[in-house]
């Protein structure tokens, strides 16, 4: 490692964000009142981001800027991890650091963010919370409210189990939470306290204090080594993870804007993906949200639950390839994707863990992980005595470990980012310093221009932008009917698709119980066949229940295959068919809204000004439906009811199995006692009524899916494009009052402008050359 140059660069790199942050000061003091207004009050979309030079813009900016030069001091490489609440985030950061250090259930777990910092040679897990102050004014405004409120109410609008009862008693004694934990018990049951503060503020209409801890530097800390990274030497730099909250979580909406705002102040971002929900409209939104980011932030991806694979699942490449390609629109190097088993990778390092320093596992019944990693390594029908072989323990650990495909991330990423954490938080500044400086050139520029051109020009320019936005309302109107049009036709050809596969798959099953397939097995098999009413197969009738169990198993493989063969062409049909309605929608816009654009940029460059006016994304990659998923579902495992001893492979399970139905009625199929009778008939009605339902099922989710995001990506696209408009009016608008003062506050103006200008020039090709550097010293590592 070139530890002097590096030390140079970050010299540099800290020179040039305390100059960008004394800039954005500067930049302060202009009058940008009508600019605040634009920024706050027309953009009723909380998705859009503020304008870069608006009051709130500003300080999103300089909070950006101060994280970077706290990270350039302590040469921190921050890799930020999101995911959904069902993707498995905190089991995922488990299986990273090597031991339990973020508490799982099934709820949102991740409500503020929370850094966890590998620290050699700290091998019990502790938790800072300095900036605890917020928290305590927030549970005694609870305690007050607490008083007076209807335990009963309170139990109707969130659930009151064993943790919030806990809660609901430490906010009645006036517990204070404490600045610091240690041990792993004591930091879950801090975590979970947090979130359960957060579900019961908002249940008692009591404001969260989001925004005391939207700086980096008052979240959580825990300070752990890292397993994989221990006895590892790096001469410079920090490896800090930062879990983040999912859009998803504790149903926040203004977790967006968090989670936007954190990600853009990482220097790495890792994304948590579940591999079976991989096209659903939650994973959508992390998707949205990172490419949110731009190219500038390094991405990689774990997709978990790959353990869920089965023979007719996406293999590796297949899942590379369809997340780079179409859910990740090239936003990410298939090289930088990993399917894993997180579960498996945090059951065998604690398994490992235990063995070094305790020389054995727990007891089964006092800590339950330890039979989940018995049935994953031993397989179901472990037993307790299988526990007290120690080395064949570790052995069943380390191969469920290198089941678990973790060990390439853990090489690939974490390693490459433990040995280069300097780098890495060298080139996040190096980015964010040229955003800053690019950004400001062209708002700088416009602003000077205003106070040169003819005053004519400027009322002129002003007047046509008033036009613009009108022209814009009813662009909006016309294309909005546009596209609902292509839509219902789209939906209208889905339908008409979805009822003839509905045709060919009944028509395939009918022909498959027809009476000569039916005589055919009845034969194979030596069974009787009893006819219905209707002199068709009505019932099998076997002697051995052994043989009854083939007869059943034969004729669920070919029904399953049916229904894969089906699954295939829809998703792959109903895929390209809303590929192509999204092309065509962004098209829409784009065809729609170009002669406005172009327009604008000719007004005002016949005036010398330059406007930068970009598209926003049209983000409707929602529309690929998972038909995969239902049918998986209709498929999946049902556990045997109680009351019925188990059998392995019985036939109760195995039709329970393929039709994801435990109330099939095993006494309408097959009756034990002498002979086995397996009831076609019904069967065979019971097939086709669940081809019906799952087709209706699609439908519903089609419209469903494709009016949340056609809806949500309009009023997005929309709502960008109008604040945009927006800021070029308001800019121009105090361009005119300040030319209505005097000359020489005009002439003062124009003189600090000229200097805020020539700085951001100095800092843009500072940065650039800065960023050269690093990714010379990149590619030489």
């Amino acid at each position: 490692m070139h530890t002097q140059t590096i030390f140079e660069l970050s010299q540099e790199a800290e020179r040039l964000l305390q100059l960008s942050l004394h800039n954005l000061q500067a930049l302060k003091a202009l009058p940008i009142a009508t600019l605040n207004e634009a920024a706050s009050g027309k953009a009723d979309n909380a998705n859009v981001l503020p304008l870069h030079f608006s009051a709130r813009g500003i300080e999103t900016q300089q909070a950006t800027l101060h994280n970077e030069l706290r990270k350039i001091t302590r040469l921190e490489m921050v890799l930020a991890i999101v995911g959904t609440m069902k993707a498995g985030k905190s089991t995922t950061i488990n299986a990273i650091v090597g031991t339990e250090v973020l508490p799982n259930r099934n709820r949102p777990m991740t409500a503020l963010p929370t850094l966890i910092r590998h620290t050699p040679g700290q091998k019990e897990p502790v938790l800072h919370f300095a900036h605890v102050g917020p928290i305590d004014t927030l549970t005694q405004q609870l305690q007050t409210r607490l008083y007076t409120y209807d335990r009963e109410k309170l139990a109707q609008k969130l659930e009151i189990d064993k943790d919030m009862s806990a809660l609901l008693e430490r906010i009645a004694k006036g517990d204070a939470f404490d600045k610091h934990y240690l041990g792993a018990q004591p930091i879950f049951h801090c975590l979970k306290s947090l979130n359960d503060l957060v579900r019961l503020s908002k249940a008692l209409d009591v404001d969260f204090p989001f925004s005391a801890y939207a700086s980096i530097e008052n979240i959580p800390v825990i300070e752990v080594e890292f397993v994989h990274l221990a006895g590892l030497e790096n001469d410079l730099g920090q490896l800090t993870l930062l879990d983040t909250p999912g859009p998803n979580e504790a149903g926040q909406p203004h977790l967006h804007k968090m989670l936007n705002e954190q990600l853009a102040r990482a220097s790495a971002v890792l994304a948590v993906m579940d591999y079976t929900q991989l096209k659903s409209i939650s994973d959508e939104e992390v998707r949205h949200a990172i490419s949110a980011v731009g190219r500038s932030v390094p991405l990689y991806a774990l997709v978990n639950k790959f353990d869920q694979k089965d023979r007719n699942s996406d293999d590796e490449e297949q899942v590379r390839a369809l997340i780079a390609g179409t859910l990740m629109k090239g936003y990410i190097n298939p090289t930088q994707i990993f399917p894993v088993s997180s579960m498996w990778g945090y059951l065998a390092n604690r398994a490992r863990h235990e063995i070094k320093h305790q020389g054995k596992l727990p007891d089964p019944e006092e800590q339950r992980w330890v039979q989940d990693f018995a049935e994953a390594a031993l397989g179901r029908r472990w037993r307790m005595a299988d526990l007290d072989d120690v080395e064949h323990i570790h052995h069943a650990a380390d191969l469920l470990w290198e089941d678990s495909l973790f060990e390439q991330p853990i090489r690939k990423l974490l390693h490459a980012a433990h040995a280069n954490a300097s780098l890495y938080a060298l080139r996040s500044a190096s980015h964010k310093l040229l955003n800053y400086a690019q950004s400001a050139r062209e708002y700088l520029d416009f602003r000077y221009q205003g106070l040169t051109v003819a005053f004519e020009n400027l009322e002129h320019n002003i007047t046509r932008l008033e036009e613009d936005m009108t022209l814009l309302k009813n662009c909006q109107e016309r294309v909005s009917d546009e596209i609902d049009h292509e839509v219902d036709e789209a939906l209208a050809a889905a339908d008409v698709f979805i009822h003839g596969q509905q045709l060919e798959i009944t028509e395939v099953i009918n022909a498959w119980f027809s009476d000569g397939r039916m005589m055919e097995m009845a034969s194979e098999s030596q069974a009787d066949l009893r006819l219905d009413s209707g002199f068709s197969p009505g019932q099998l009738v076997l002697e051995d229940e052994g043989q009854a169990q083939i007869v059943l198993s034969k004729m669920r493989s070919s029904c399953e295959a049916i229904f894969v063969a089906a699954q295939e062409k829809i998703s792959r049909e109903l895929a390209m068919r809303f590929d192509q309605l999204e092309n065509t929608l962004a098209r829409s816009l784009n065809d729609a809204m170009r002669p406005i654009e172009m327009r604008i940029k000719e007004e005002l460059s016949h005036a010398g000004f330059r406007a930068r006016i970009s598209f926003p994304a049209f983000q409707a990659s929602a529309l690929n439906f998972n038909t995969r998923q239902l049918f998986t579902n209709a498929i999946a495992p049902e556990d045997t009811p109680a009351g019925q001893a188990p059998r392995s492979g019985s036939v109760r399970e195995t039709v329970s199995r393929w039709l994801n139905n435990p109330s099939w009625g095993w006494d309408d199929y097959v009756v034990t006692r002498t002979r086995y009778v397996i009831d076609v008939a019904s069967l065979h009605n019971k097939l086709i009524q669940h081809v019906a339902n799952f087709c209706e099922q699609i439908r519903k989710a089609l419209a469903a899916q494709v009016d949340v995001s056609v809806t949500a990506g309009m009023a997005t696209f929309f709502a960008e494009f109008s604040l945009s408009l927006a800021g070029l009016q308001d800019s121009l608008r105090d361009s005119l009052a300040i030319r209505q003062q005097n000359e020489s506050s005009v002439l003062a103006l124009r003189q600090h402008l000229k200097h805020c200008i020539k700085t951001a020039n100095w800092i843009q090709e500072d940065a650039r050359l800065l960023r050269d550097d690093i990714q010379t010293l990149f590619a030489a590592e």
